[in-house]
């Protein structure tokens, strides 16, 4: 029976993160996923330049970015559009594919044991260590394991029932998204996305919450929708025969009526994949008895955008540091797991909680703050820094407030608050 000093349970990039700087602290890691790699993820594939914070990834751009966005288009429900433009990148694209493969390369390479194509069956925390079972009937024991499996995480269920919490997201705490890539070429990228390669959002589109995307790569054009899982349900109800997969197609129509999209290009349900993510802030306890969870197997997800790639390396990381500490006094009882949660907590979760909010706003006033956003240099930067997940919580809080005392808001805000909607009074540049 092999023995590491801990075992992360999914190589993704948070698993693969986690892994990296645990085998860079020296430590004996065992890094297990049931895919081989390199394998797809459904994904819009979109860093946020919160990511810059790597060192090991901005060092090796050159491994797998796809380009660099200088320039992003949102349009609201009746398709008016903020159009920003920046001097320097805002968000960063690449393919999941290549990214989190060469992230399980990294961490390889720095010494974790990559253990791939085989799942975990189960585990068992005992006062001295956890035995994994893998579904070959091998067996690992190890000091710690990290849960980082994603929405339904092992790991994530086992701490959910011992504190008591419900075992699974809420539908409204769960986004379905659908995506696919396909190459377009060079050329037309170059001609109909530019040199800033422009990044774009619909929101609301069909005035259904959530925001259908079209993101340029190199040659490759990412076109998606999220939807939260409770509007499907709710939609499928009432509307028998109405399909997410179609919503998505009926999207791809509208890109090719703007110019966004190729119109001698056909795209089928078969091109199409999916996914579910997590957008409900995070577990309020994410540690055990020596296990804790990161990425999305914690709820570390943008719940605006949906963005959760950052969040994932950066809740790695941060597993990391913290074990890095406690394996000083050889102590993993939940309280002094809890430096992890209290750390991650502290660094990001106000960004999760205004990002709620700010949900919320733009799902009820979306044509309002895209028409002031649209008129304002200051709050398009603003509005587009929010949306891409590169604005902390603190600016969130303290311009979505100025604006509702300017009275930029107040007539939609205060009309939701006491149910009586206003039409917004015109506005004048």
């Amino acid at each position: 029976m092999s023995h590491y000093d801990v075992l992360v349970e999914g190589a993704g990039p948070a698993g693969a993160t986690a892994a990296y700087y645990l085998a860079m602290q020296g430590k004996k890691v065992a890094l297990v996923d049931r895919a081989k790699f390199p394998r797809e993820k459904a994904c819009g594939g979109g860093l946020c330049v919160h990511i810059e914070e790597f060192d090991h990834i901005i060092s090796n751009w050159d491994d797998f970015l796809e380009s660099k966005c200088l320039r992003g288009i949102v349009y609201g429900p009746d398709f008016m559009p903020v159009d920003y433009v920046s001097e320097k990148p805002f968000f960063y694209n690449i393919r999941r594919l290549k990214f989190d493969n060469t992230l399980v390369e990294y961490a390889v390479e720095k010494g974790a044991t990559l253990i791939e194509g085989v799942a975990v069956k189960n585990f068992e925390v005992h006062n001295d260590k956890v035995v994994t079972k893998l579904r070959n009937g091998e067996e690992l024991t190890s000091d710690v394991i990290i849960g980082a499996g994603g929405s339904f995480d092992m790991v994530s269920r086992r701490i959910r029932d011992i504190e008591k919490m419900p075992m699974k997201w809420r539908d409204e705490d769960i986004a379905t998204a659908l995506y696919f890539e396909i190459d377009v070429g060079r050329e037309y990228m170059d001609k109909v996305y530019g040199e800033e390669r422009i990044s774009m959002a619909h929101i609301k589109y069909q005035n259904l919450d959530g925001y259908g995307w079209s993101f340029s790569k190199d040659t490759v054009l990412n076109v998606g929708i999220g939807c939260p899982r409770s509007v499907i349900k709710s939609l499928k109800k009432e509307k028998p025969g109405w399909d997410e997969r179609q919503y998505l197609l009926d999207y791809v129509e509208t890109l090719k009526e703007q110019g966004w999209f190729p119109k001698d290009i056909q795209v089928d349900r078969k091109m199409i994949a999916g996914s579910n993510i997590p957008v409900g802030m995070g577990m309020k306890c994410t540690v055990g008895d020596r296990m804790l969870v990161i990425g999305d197997a914690g709820g570390f997800v943008s719940p605006l955008s949906g963005e959760g790639l950052y969040y994932a390396l950066d809740s790695g990381r941060i597993a990391a540091e913290a074990l890095e500490v406690l394996f000083k006094d050889g102590n993993f009882d939940k309280q002094s797991m809890m430096l992890y949660h209290n750390t991650w907590s502290n660094k990001w979760g106000d960004d999760l909680e205004w990002l709620k909010v700010a949900w919320h706003l733009l799902m009820v006033m979306p044509n309002s703050l895209i028409k002031y956003a649209a008129l304002d240099e200051e709050t398009k930067e603003f509005f587009t820094h929010m949306f891409v997940g590169s604005m902390p919580a603190s600016k969130i809080k303290n311009k979505v407030l100025a604006l509702i005392a300017k009275g930029a808001l107040k007539h939609d805000f205060l009309s939701h608050i006491i149910g009586q909607h206003e039409k917004v009074p015109p506005l004048t540049n």
